[in-house]
């Protein structure tokens, strides 16, 4: 989020800018120029550490030189006037010389509060309730009209019983608001109102508790003594946010064909609009029982008809059916706890600093603006398990309302899975598919966040990637909650890709070993207590990159009806799937789109796109250049560290992964030699699959310009490699292609890679940019080559994929391939998927062996591999 002003203590004395048009004795309500002994132990004590956004800040200070500022709040409060006091004092903001029914005479020095009295007592003011009510009104009229800022509470006080009266408390504010409208009917004079909320505690309370509330409630309108409790407890989470200003003659003469009592009406639910968007955006819907959810979710006529086929069909009684669904509700559900989110963040905090250099957030204010209005739903890349921690720690830390995160169920372990559920996880199995009734409790569930507007977060590609890059995406999830909102629950709902890159994960060994072959060990305490060692390590700063949120309702434009109405029709159906299909490719593209590009990143790039297993120093500073610059000219992001590595030739970079042992630097006779030991290349190859696709195209067009094809076939060939490796990334458009080629090649002109059409096939840039894709195409070459030697079908998937590895260290033995990072399981799942695309394999379903592996038998193009084969060697 935006940076925040925050002070240790409040001003000191005689801070704060002076009122024009002030007078000598200020009155009873106007805010201290300078506290006394009670006001300076309050603002010491309570409101010292209150932030506020330092863009507001200056906003205001502007506006303050442009015309009158009238400051509003929701509710009235000494409390939070003081807080406001507190703030503009300490920002040196213009100090309101009125504010309607409070005072603060007991805060200021006894010298003032005598004054204040004496002049009370000349202008025989010290009764008459009404009378007085009605002077003060004016005076606030009155001191807008000379430029002098005021204070205005919209809501009153919540009046003690015996002290109501018969007129409504609660509308006692807008009586200043009529003043000053009417003031202002024949007048043009710049009339700004400031809207004001304070918030106190990142905490988040379920409605129906009462604990938490004692010190986390502002939106049940506490009194005094349990603001400043609140306050007092929770001083260093004290937030004030200042909403967009309202020119109030622009307004009236919006609506002036209104009478002035419709004005003040419409001009007070704009003021209520801004107070219940800032309270959504920081809380969120309330935090409703987990009694009450379960009730919502396991109600309605769709799953009693299910419970009563499914007690029917395994001849069983309902109540065990109901049992069952009671039971998943319990596995999945999550249970939203602020104690047990506020412990969570407690070690987070502590943890983070040994553990990374620092997190950088970008594009945070476009989200807060969504939230304002919409519920939204996060969409991040997945790559570490410190993905999870890391987006609810920035929503905890900039005041924004709790994510509910979908979670694998293998996360579920004691102790975590407790304490994950209580800090807003919900927990899904791997594939649901024939269990009708979990599918049913799930979407009923999904269907209940989206209704009440909860912020949710959920992975699109299903689990943490092992290679780096982005994996294609999973479609469940999505499909639910595109099929949940087709419902008519919500207006509208925002995804919001978001790219989270790491200088280095902290799974990065894990992941060497399962791409190595290696089975994956299951989560658990014992992983646990075993993962103590990365806190003895550094892994450099993270990096948050939201990109611009996607309307659920412009992606769908006419399609919400249809589906609404006709989805049960097969060529709706369809319709739905294809829409689907198509939105997670396009979140895919958009995380991809706002990655940032690191020094470890460009620098792993340019060692594995060597055409040999180690390169000099200077080739190597050619090939960062090279790559520097062209990601430069595609507009993306560049991290502080690949900034200084520019600067300094990489040797930062090369320092620090020369300590971790990615890296050996030798030297002959002619210099330094840059050398990945082949044990380390998948290591590496994470890193440099962070930014691949950034060089997807490039890399693409560069082999086949060294390849010497002709312009003419260049989008043709280009087409056939990316079309090959659909498995591998989230390509974009095939209409895109030839526009997209133009780009690149336009590029090269400019870099010198390219003269008249001709290319100098040795250009830093080209040799390269062609290693990119070397790897996979390595990888595709040995899978077609052993696929088509076997003779022994149907074959286990895993029995193939072992067949292929042993294929692969045969050829690197024999020298046939360069690239060790090419042996990885992931790359031969991908290939061997996108080969049954293509009809040279196919999947028996049908027949599953004992772990429910699936079997592989040939296609109806098996006989065409072999010249796959060979195109991809030649």
């Amino acid at each position: 989020m935006s940076e925040r002003a925050e002070a240790a203590e409040p001003p000191g004395q005689g801070s704060g800018r002076p009122m024009p048009g002030g007078e000598s004795v200020p009155g009873r309500s106007a805010t201290a120029a300078q506290f006394g002994a009670i006001g300076r132990l309050l603002a010491r004590g309570a409101f010292g550490r209150i932030r506020v956004e330092r863009e507001a800040v200056e906003r205001v200070r502007e506006l303050g030189t442009k015309g009158t500022l009238v400051y509003v709040l929701h509710q009235r409060s000494i409390i939070d006037y003081l807080m406001v006091n507190v703030v503009l004092l300490r920002e040196g903001l213009l100090l309101p010389q009125f504010a309607s029914g409070v005072s603060a005479l007991w805060f200021r020095r006894v010298r003032d509060i005598a004054a204040v009295l004496w002049q009370r007592v000349q202008s025989a003011s010290l009764y008459g309730r009404e009378a007085r009510e009605a002077r003060e009104r004016d005076r606030c009229v009155e001191l807008v009209r000379r430029g002098v800022p005021v204070l205005i509470f919209v809501r009153s006080a919540r009046a003690r019983r015996w002290r109501r009266r018969a007129a409504d408390p609660a509308r006692e504010g807008t009586k200043y608001l009529q003043g000053i409208v009417h003031s202002l009917r024949e007048r043009t004079a710049p009339v700004y109102l400031v809207p004001i909320a304070i918030f106190r505690s990142a905490g988040y309370p379920k409605r129906e508790t009462t604990g938490s509330a004692i010190f986390h409630i502002v939106r049940e309108v506490p009194g005094e003594a349990r603001r400043l409790l609140a306050s007092l407890w929770d001083r260093r989470n004290l937030v004030m946010t200042v909403g967009r200003e309202l020119s109030l003659p622009e307004f009236i003469e919006q609506h002036r064909e209104a009478g002035e009592e419709q004005i003040v009406n419409r001009l007070t639910r704009a003021l209520h609009g801004f107070l219940h968007s800032e309270e959504r955006v920081v809380w969120g819907p309330p935090l409703r029982p987990r009694s009450v959810v379960r009730d919502a979710v396991l109600s309605g006529g769709e799953i009693a008809a299910l419970v009563r086929q499914l007690a029917q069909e395994r001849c069983v009684a309902e109540r065990q059916i109901w049992k069952e669904a009671e039971d998943a509700f319990e596995e999945m559900a999550g249970n939203f706890d602020g104690l047990y989110f506020g412990f969570l963040a407690y070690l987070f905090k502590r943890l983070w600093p040994r553990v990374f250099s620092g997190l950088e957030i970008i594009g945070l204010e476009k989200v807060v603006a969504c939230l304002r209005q919409y519920p939204i739903v996060l969409v991040p890349c997945h790559r570490s398990h410190v993905d999870y921690l890391v987006l609810s720690w920035i929503f905890y830390e900039n005041f924004l309302s709790p994510l509910h995160i979908a979670a694998g169920i293998n996360l579920a372990f004691w102790p975590l899975g407790p304490l994950f559920r209580r800090a807003g996880a919900f927990f899904i199995r791997r594939s649901f598919g024939d269990n009708p009734l979990y599918k049913l409790v799930f979407r009923n569930y999904l269907t209940f966040l989206i209704r009440e507007g909860y912020t949710q977060e959920f992975f699109i590609e299903g689990g943490r990637t092992r290679t780096g890059k982005i994996m294609t995406p999973k479609l469940g999830m999505l499909s639910a909650i595109v099929n949940a909102f087709t419902q008519g629950v919500r207006d509208d709902l925002y995804l919001v890709p978001v790219s989270i890159h790491y200088g280095r994960v902290v799974e990065e060994e894990a992941y060497r070993r399962e791409i190595a072959g290696e089975k994956k060990e299951r989560e658990s305490l014992r992983s646990l207590l075993q993962a103590r060692s990365i806190l003895r390590q550094r892994y450099g700063t993270v990096y948050v990159t939201f990109a611009e949120p996607i309307s659920l309702t412009d992606a769908l434009g006419d399609r919400k009806e249809r589906f609404l109405t006709r989805g049960e029709e097969e060529e709706v159906a369809e319709e739905k799937r294809h829409f689907i299909q198509k939105l997670g490719f396009r979140l895919v593209r958009e995380v991809n789109a706002v990655a940032v590009a690191g020094s470890t990143s460009v620098s792993a790039t340019a060692l594995l796109a060597a055409p040999r297993p180690a390169l000099r120093v200077r080739d190597f500073l050619n090939a960062t250049a090279s790559l520097a610059g062209m990601l430069r000219f595609l507009g993306v992001r560049f991290t502080a560290s690949l900034e200084r590595n520019l600067v300094n030739d990489f040797q930062e970079s090369m320092a620090w992964l020369g300590s971790h042992g990615l890296v050996q630097r030798l030297r002959d006779g002619s210099g330094e030699v840059l050398y990945v030991p082949p044990e380390k290349r998948i290591n590496v190859d994470f890193y440099k699959n962070n930014i691949i696709h950034f060089f997807l195209l490039p890399s693409v067009v560069a082999r086949a310009l060294r390849a010497g094809m002709e312009m003419r076939q260049l989008d043709q060939e280009v087409w056939w490699w990316l079309d090959l490796y659909r498995w591998e990334f989230a390509l974009f458009e095939r209409e895109a292609l030839g526009g997209e080629v133009k780009r690149v090649l336009a590029y090269l002109e400019t870099a010198g890679a390219l003269q008249g059409g001709v290319p100098d096939r040795e250009h830093p840039l080209l040799v390269t940019a062609a290693g990119v894709l070397e790897n996979f195409q390595e990888a595709y070459r040995v899978t077609a080559r052993t696929i088509s030697l076997q003779r022994d079908w149907p074959l286990p998937r895993e029995v193939l994929l072992s067949r292929v590895r042993r294929a692969f260290s045969v050829a690197q033995a024999l020298g046939e391939v360069t690239k060790p990072e090419a042996n990885s399981a992931v790359t031969y799942t991908c290939a061997i998927n996108r080969f049954a695309e293509l009809g040279y394999i196919f999947f028996q379903t049908a027949e599953r062996a004992a772990k429910g592996s699936k079997r592989i038998t040939r296609g109806p193009a098996y006989d065409q591999l072999p010249a796959l084969a060979d195109r991809l060697e030649s």
